[in-house]
C-alpha cells in the first residue's frame, strides 16, 4: 500500500502486514474498485507501456489492469504485500513482465526514463515525504510519461477527516495543493478531475505528464 520511511509503528492502513494485513488487502480490492476504474481510464495503459505502481498491496490493480503491458513493476513497503502480490501475479513474475520490489517512494531503484507509466491510487495521503517522491517519479519516468493519482479522502471532498488524519497519519491535499507539488517535481501539466466511488463522494483523480 503506501511506501516510505516512518519512525513509529504504522497502522494496517499504511502497512499492511501478517494476517490481518492480508485480509485487509484483500478487502480492499473491492472497497477501491471504483477507485482502481477510475484511475485505469485516466491511465489509458497500452501493450507498449512499461509500468509502475507505487504503494502495489496486494497487487491486484497490476494484475487486473496491467496485464496487457509491455511490463509493469510494483513498489511496497510492507514485504508481506511484495510477497502477496508476487503471487497474485505469479504468470506475469515467471515470464520475466512483471516485478515487485520492497522500496521507499523516496528512493526509487531504478533508471531514469525506465516507466512510461505511474500511479498512487489510495497511497499517496500516505507518503512521509511526498515531495520528493513526486521528484524520484518524475525522475523515472521517460519523457511525456505520465503519473496518475488518486486520493478518495481529499481536502475538496468537504468531510471533516480530523478522526481519519490522527487515527492513520495521513496527509488531506486540495487539488491546487497537488497541482502545485507536482509542478515543483517538474511536471509540466497536472489536470485535477472529480468523481464519485464506493463512500467517496469526492474521489479526486490527478493525472500529470513529464
Amino acid at each position: 500500500m503506501s511506501t516510505g520511511t516512518h519512525s513509529k509503528e504504522l497502522p494496517q492502513a499504511a502497512k499492511p502486514s501478517g494476517l490481518k494485513g492480508m485480509v485487509l488487502a484483500y478487502l480492499m480490492r473491492w472497497v477501491h474498485r471504483g477507485e482502481y476504474n477510475a484511475a485505469a481510464e485516466a491511465l489509458q495503459l497500452g501493450r507498449n507501456d512499461r509500468f509502475l505502481e507505487i504503494g502495489c498491496g496486494s497487487g491486484f490493480f497490476l494484475w487486473k489492469y496491467a496485464a496487457g503491458t509491455a511490463r509493469s513493476t510494483g513498489l511496497d513497503h510492507s514485504a508481506d504485500m511484495v510477497a502477496m502480490a508476487g503471487r497474485r501475479n505469479h504468470r506475469r513474475v515467471q515470464s520475466g513482465t512483471t516485478e515487485f520490489r520492497q522500496g521507499d517512494a523516496s528512493s526509487l531503484p531504478w533508471l531514469d526514463g525506465s516507466f512510461t507509466a505511474a500511479a498512487a491510487i489510495a497511497t499517496f495521503m500516505f507518503w512521509p515525504d511526498p515531495s520528493n517522491a513526486l521528484k524520484e517519479v518524475h525522475r523515472v519516468l521517460q519523457q511525456d510519461g505520465r503519473l496518475v493519482i488518486s486520493l478518495g479522502w481529499n481536502a475538496d471532498d468537504g468531510m471533516d477527516h480530523t478522526g481519519h488524519a490522527q487515527k492513520y497519519g495521513i496527509k488531506l491535499y486540495s487539488g491546487e495543493e497537488l497541482r502545485a507539488m507536482l509542478e515543483s517535481a517538474g511536471f509540466s501539466h497536472a489536470a485535477i478531475t472529480y468523481t464519485r466511488s464506493f463512500m467517496t463522494p469526492r474521489l479526486m483523480i490527478c493525472k500529470a505528464v513529464k
